[in-house]
């Protein structure tokens, strides 16, 4: 079945595809190396991750410890994205697609409405976030802009604080006005652009504490391996964590690759290179602030209000704020989109799944979650930890179930080989609780506490064997046409 005969189809263009979700074309494949380079470099420069790296310093890892957690988090993560990025480049397919082949045609809205969910609350707190820095900003050219409205206040954010959010929220907007095209041409200029304020940032840190000496010579408090060893893992599992979920969505990007080797090599230089670059850059702020002021200053923002330059005042905000912006698009916005759109294709296209999902990100009233945010990033770390094993689950079915091959074309069949039972393949889903329970179990049972220090790798590695073993020992009825169909295509 050809691109064009799936369109034609009534019955599946309706209920299981549009032209957002077909596979892309060989010619419409353009994206190199250096679109998913900057991919990651926009993604990576942003204030939470900023925050990340200097809390490690903050509860006591040395400058050199936290950058080898980065070192090896980021090897980790470039593995776990080239392989799921394999079948989004070889297929041209997007991640709800692909998922089809392991939870169903039906089942898979699960998972993706799931990831959409998360996305979308992370996207309202990345959107507050970026506003504040606007704030800050708007306070510096007009000391009366925080005085506007009065008391008036929405759910307890002033008028000047609402202002700066719908505005730096419709500047999201803008950026998605021609879709992929115009996420792929923001983040080629974005990502090299967020570099200048950091590299001021590091200059200053320097400056400061006298060289990069004194920051690089401080010990941490763990000084043998049994004290250092479970800070330095769970440092980085919460590395990991942070990019869990677009290690899912990562077809929706890959899908545009103009060949295999440019999204394997992209990705290498955007993310190993381009963290450790940034991690060098948190480490190198982070404790040069503690040498000179006797605390670590972790939080970007606070670092900002040293400066007295209103010129630098600016730039760095407005960069900190296309840093934001840079991360929303890639990592909070395209997988909603493509996941709202696989969910009701008939209504929903890529653009719209954009819009919708920006619409509502603005009623998440982020600032109120803010209050308290603890308890919102442990539950967004839960529902994020319970998507680690699909993950598992998706590349057991590509690389050791499928081994690289789908009919895609059945992809988009209502009653094809991906049906299984009424549209759901119950062994992905119970692969995928189970590693998700025992993953997470740490975070209830103190007994179970190393668990959940390394939840990823576990709830990746238990849903990938516990899939494997499901599928080996109680295959699907249409397992024989799946081998028939991958060993005819292998054979060609």
């Amino acid at each position: 079945m050809s691109r064009w005969s799936i369109l034609k189809d009534g019955e599946k263009s309706n209920s299981l595809s549009n032209e957002d979700l077909l596979p892309i074309k060989q010619e419409e494949r353009t994206w190199k190396a250096v679109n998913f380079a900057s991919i990651w470099m926009g993604c990576i420069h942003n204030i939470p991750t900023y925050a990340t790296v200097g809390g490690m310093i903050a509860i006591g890892l040395s400058p050199w410890q936290v950058l080898a957690i980065i070192t090896i988090a980021s090897l980790i993560l470039y593995a776990a994205l080239a392989l799921n990025g394999h079948a989004g480049a070889k297929y041209g397919v997007p991640f709800p697609v692909l998922i089809r082949s392991s939870f169903g045609v039906y089942g898979a809205n699960i998972p993706a409405l799931i990831r959409g969910f998360v996305a979308i609350m992370w996207f309202g707190i990345q959107t507050f976030a970026g506003s504040t820095a606007i704030n800050i900003l708007l306070l510096n050219i007009w000391p009366g802009w925080g005085n506007i409205g009065g008391e008036w206040n929405l759910f307890g954010l002033h008028l000047s604080g609402l202002l700066s959010f719908v505005f730096f929220w419709a500047i999201h907007l803008l950026v998605l006005n021609h879709g992929m095209e115009s996420i792929k041409k923001f983040e080629v200029w974005a990502g090299p652009l967020v570099y200048l304020v950091f590299g001021g940032m590091v200059w200053w840190a320097i400056d400061i504490a006298g060289g990069l000496g004194p920051i690089y010579e401080q010990p941490g408090k763990f000084q043998t391996f049994e004290e250092a060893f479970w800070p330095f893992v769970g440092g980085i599992t919460g590395i990991i964590g942070i990019w869990a979920t677009l290690i899912l969505n990562i077809p929706d990007f890959t899908r545009f690759a103009k060949s295999q080797k440019e999204q394997i090599r992209g990705q290498f230089y955007g993310l190993p290179g381009t963290f450790a670059l940034f991690a060098f850059a948190s480490i190198t702020v982070t404790s040069g602030s503690q040498v000179a002021f006797g605390e670590p200053i972790w939080d970007v923002v606070d670092i900002l209000a040293q400066f007295d330059n209103p010129f630098v005042i600016a730039l760095s905000v407005i960069t900190l704020c296309v840093a934001a912006i840079s991360v929303n698009v890639a990592a909070n916005i395209v997988s909603p989109a493509y996941d709202l759109a696989n969910a009701l294709p008939k209504f929903i296209n890529f653009k719209r799944g954009c819009y919708i999902t920006a619409m509502i990100a603005l009623f998440t009233v982020p600032w109120k979650l803010m209050e308290n945010e603890t308890s919102v990033f442990s539950f967004l770390g839960l529902v994020g930890g319970m998507l680690g094993p699909v993950a598992g689950v998706m590349i057991a079915d590509y690389f050791i179930i499928r081994k690289r091959e789908l009919n895609v074309d059945e992809l988009y069949k209502v009653d094809g080989q991906y049906t299984y039972y009424k549209g759901y393949n119950y062994r992905a889903f119970l692969a995928t609780l189970l590693g998700a329970f025992i993953s997470l179990i740490g975070f209830y049972v103190p007994a179970f506490k190393g668990l959940y220090d390394i939840s990823w790798f576990v709830g990746v590695f238990v849903s990938f064997v516990g899939y494997v073993a499901l599928m080996r020992l109680h295959p699907p009825e249409n397992a024989a046409v799946s081998t028939e169909y991958e060993q005819k295509v292998a054979s060609k």
